[in-house]
């Protein structure tokens, strides 16, 4: 998807060498602020686990997965590494484990919130017309984009995505929709990210793009927008 970006709107080399730069950027704080986020409401539910882990910190190096970077370079969706909790652990485990399980999906909604209102800010005043503010502007948009897909993407009641975690939350563990998800949901996840490359490619037909960019599309880019 990454890729399909340059190529599709013919980026010259310092042009895609900027572009990958800040979508390089914006993943990392973005995957950052999710997993931080995570270990931060585990830690606040009375888990030590992901302190004791180094997980609780804002540093990207400790959250980063080169696996889920090379995914999103290419399919526009990626993953760092799942934090290690133990919700034995939890004041309270039903409610710790969907506090949890948001936590990152809610981090997610609020950046991208907190970006679309700074543009609208920035485009009633300075605007974007030099050369500074237009990086500025596209840092803007891609963290308003990534966080979009992110949030949308991660909330799927999918294995091992933070939606199973907080829909498995209110089953039984005996449940067949927990015992399929956890047999085959990671298939799943990624069956539909190759085919929905492949239609792309062939087809010109972005349906990853079409669902996970609905936060943007429908929150982020009407805020973003009451600027211009």
């Amino acid at each position: 998807m990454i890729f399909n970006q340059i190529f599709s709107n013919n980026f010259t080399f310092k042009e895609a060498v900027i572009f990958l730069l800040i979508i390089t950027f914006v993943f990392f704080v973005s995957l950052t602020v999710h997993e931080f986020s995570h270990s931060l409401a585990a830690y606040k539910m009375g888990d030590l686990t992901p302190k004791l882990k180094g997980r609780l910190t804002l540093n990207p190096f400790k959250h980063l997965d080169m696996g889920g970077f090379l995914c999103f370079l290419f399919f526009g969706i990626g993953w760092a590494k799942p934090v290690a909790i133990n919700p034995l652990n939890f004041k309270k485990y039903k409610t710790g484990m969907r506090i949890v399980s948001v936590a990152g999906v809610l981090s997610n909604v609020l950046l991208g919130l907190i970006c679309a209102i700074l543009y609208a800010i920035l485009a009633a005043t300075v605007g974007f017309a030099s050369a500074g503010m237009l990086i500025v502007q596209q840092i803007l948009i891609e963290f308003m984009i990534v966080n979009s897909y992110l949030a949308v993407f991660n909330f799927l009641p999918i294995y091992p995505l933070d939606g199973f975690n907080f829909v498995s939350s209110f089953l039984k563990p005996d449940n067949k929709f927990i015992s399929y998800s956890l047999k085959n949901g990671l298939k799943i996840v990624l069956v539909v990210l190759l085919v929905s490359l492949l239609i792309e490619m062939f087809f010109g037909i972005d349906i990853v793009g079409m669902l996970f960019s609905s936060i943007y599309n429908w929150v982020y880019r009407p805020i973003a927008n009451l600027g211009v």
